[in-house]
């Protein structure tokens, strides 16, 4: 009786459709519970951790009829679980009072070791708690805690399963998210380093290209000033010695003497040339900048409206530097000037300021040129009109100028680089239009201030009676000069021919007193010649002449042997106190 009941269709039909509506949540439950893994793929859409925990709690509503959940994320700073999720949120005091509870309990670390939904009466007894850890194979991430809706609640076991599988996928959700902001951030800061590392390269690829470009107008700049020296030589050589057969109160002479001031004035002006170009003569001893600065500036007061205020920050304790001293005056009264006139017209501050600073690869490479170590840093600010990209770009380039005709030639500012770059330093610009101009200056500082300087007696006498061997290709040159030498009672022997003045000299050292050599010659450099002077007779003093060379500077020329090394044009008065000098010099050989 009871199996034919259990085989009535209308039983068969409920049974039949109570396992299909508990197929169909079960399958739903799955789904729901699975499709947090395609969530994973809206990351990068912004979403964050909360949404995460927003998403599971959705799908655990149609799973286990929950009073309330909440989710617990581990801080890995504070190594405690802190409250992300709370549904609903007036349940949220009374489920951290129960957490607090359960964690003293040990009852979260027994979740954790189970790794299953275990379930937890409250503290009162009256409530029923689930919690299941959130945790992929490697790491715990977090806690979910259900409060269900009374004590007496069965939760089945396949809910339980799939409540395992929904925690999962939020672990591996919320593990994909980390792991994708590391990617983020690590990808921004690869991306800002890559930016930052190129804007340095192009602004070292620019200041290469602007020093090529500058070296390049330099060495061309070098041998037109080589060219007009050997005009200038003449020119004031073949004056004086007319005006010393002149009396001194006839307009011929008062004549001659304009003659000799306006060649001084280009002889000048080759000069800064040559400066330009790195190739003018320099006397460098141990310097105090900071002097320099304050005379540049009191001088500066004394010139400019007092509208025009001068702040100056200088370091008493800075280093020295190896320089020379007319230069380094020259390079900060330039920038100050310049300074004064960008504020000409409207006013504003000048401000001055030197320290000392320490130079690591990194700027050193950002620098062309530039050494690791110790330099002076002097700023040279104004608050006046600024400069434009345009003029940025071409502002150390000679006779590049932007004040109007006859108030600028345009050398200045390529003189002071040539100045800078001649003492082993650097100096960048910045600037925008209507913000100011700030120059920046670095110079390196030396050790050792214990340098011996060679002393030039220029009260000594300038006759002699000595024998001198003279070297140069030019024939107006050389003719000007013998003049010169043979008037202070020097015995002459001229050559034109570098090649022969070796030959006659090579057939009698002990012929000559003095070699005086031009650099630039065909055949055989100046240089080149002096050196096998002094293998054939290391004791013979030698001065080298010359208006340009790019392959030789005093330095080296000092180094190899050579007594003195001499910029065209030559006065009379300059050539007799040399020559003077390195005959009463005794020369030291090396050892």
């Amino acid at each position: 009786m009871n199996k034919n009941a259990n085989l009535d269709p209308e039983n068969l039909l409920a049974r039949i459709e109570y396992l299909e509506e508990n197929r169909r949540l079960i399958q739903n439950a799955l789904e729901m519970a699975l499709s947090l893994g395609d969530f994973q793929k809206n990351i990068n859409k912004g979403y964050g951790s909360e949404h995460i925990l927003k998403e599971a709690e959705k799908r655990l509503r149609y799973l286990i009829p929950f009073e309330a959940n909440a989710f617990y994320l581990v801080d890995q700073e504070e190594s405690d679980f802190r409250l992300s999720v709370c549904q609903p949120s007036d349940k949220q005091q009374f489920i951290e009072g129960q957490v607090s509870y359960m964690i003293d309990e040990g009852f979260f670390a027994w979740a954790i070791r189970e790794r299953r939904g275990v379930t937890i009466s409250s503290h009162d007894h009256s409530k029923q708690l689930i919690l299941h850890v959130i945790a992929t194979y490697s790491r715990i991430r977090g806690m979910f805690v259900g409060l269900l809706p009374n004590k007496k609640n069965v939760i089945p076991d396949k809910s339980l399963t799939l409540l395992s599988i929904i925690m999962l996928n939020t672990a591996n959700a919320l593990e994909s998210l980390e792991f994708y902001r590391l990617l983020r951030d690590q990808n921004t800061i690869l991306e800002k380093k890559i930016e930052e590392r190129t804007k340095a390269l192009a602004q070292s690829e620019r200041q290469l290209q602007q020093v090529m470009k500058l070296q390049a107008i330099g060495t061309l700049a070098g041998g037109i000033a080589h060219d007009f020296n050997n005009i200038l030589f003449p020119i004031v050589g073949y004056t004086e010695l007319t005006m010393d057969d002149i009396p001194e109160d006839s307009q011929a002479r008062q004549n001659l003497e304009e003659i000799l001031k306006a060649t001084n004035r280009a002889k000048e002006l080759v000069q800064q040339i040559l400066t330009f170009s790195r190739q003018g003569g320099q006397e460098r001893k141990p310097l105090q900048v900071q002097f320099l600065i304050k005379e540049a500036l009191k001088l500066l007061r004394a010139t400019i409206p007092s509208t025009i205020k001068i702040e100056c920050n200088v370091d008493e304790e800075c280093g020295h530097i190896m320089g020379d001293p007319t230069q380094i005056h020259q390079v900060a009264m330039n920038l100050c000037t310049n300074a004064y006139h960008a504020m000409q017209e409207t006013d504003g501050t000048l401000e001055v300021t030197l320290k000392e600073v320490d130079i690591s690869y990194e700027k050193s490479v950002e620098r062309v040129g530039m050494k690791v170590g110790r330099h002076l840093e002097l700023t040279v600010k104004d608050t006046g009109h600024g400069m434009g990209a345009e003029v940025l770009e071409r502002i150390f380039e000679p006779y590049y100028t932007t004040k109007e005709l006859g108030k600028g030639t345009g050398l200045g500012l390529s003189v002071i680089h040539g100045i800078i770059k001649n003492h082993g330093g650097d100096i960048s610009v910045s600037s925008q239009l209507g913000s100011g101009t700030t120059f920046t200056v670095y110079l390196p500082v030396i050790d050792d201030i214990d340098v011996e300087l060679k002393p030039v007696n220029a009260a000594a006498a300038t006759q002699g009676n000595e024998r001198i061997l003279l070297i140069d290709d030019e024939e107006q040159v050389i003719d000007i000069e013998q003049q010169i030498i043979e008037r202070l009672g020097y015995k002459v022997t001229p050559k034109t021919d570098s090649q022969e003045a070796f030959e006659e000299f090579a057939a009698q050292p002990e012929k000559f007193d003095l070699v005086i050599t031009d650099m630039t010659m065909p055949k055989m450099t100046g240089d080149q010649l002096a050196r096998k002077l002094m293998d054939i007779r290391p004791d013979i003093p030698v001065i080298l002449c010359t208006g340009f060379n790019v392959t030789i500077t005093e330095e080296k020329a000092l180094a190899m042997g050579i007594d003195r090394f001499v910029m065209k044009p030559i006065v009379k008065d300059e050539l007799a106190k040399t020559i003077r000098t390195v005959l009463d010099t005794p020369k030291v050989l090396p050892k």
